[in-house]
């Protein structure tokens, strides 16, 4: 994934994120579309509000298909 930013983040900052997004991509039972979205939004080196870390980790509803 592309690492957009808007601010310069620090070497030690992008290392902690670099490290934390590999470990929830890593573990299954994190649905991968959440970790990619929450990803973009802690990437742009801006602090995000709380609503939007919610949208973030919210997920359209899906239909069931059976």
């Amino acid at each position: 994934m592309p690492k957009a930013q808007i601010e310069p983040m620090s070497p030690t900052v992008t290392k902690v994120l670099d490290e934390f997004f590999d470990t929830l991509k890593e573990d299954n039972s994190i649905n991968g579309e959440a970790v990619n979205s929450l990803e973009k939004l802690l990437r742009t080196g801006k602090v995000p509000k709380s609503e939007d870390i919610d949208t973030a980790l919210s997920l359209p509803p899906t239909e069931n298909k059976e």
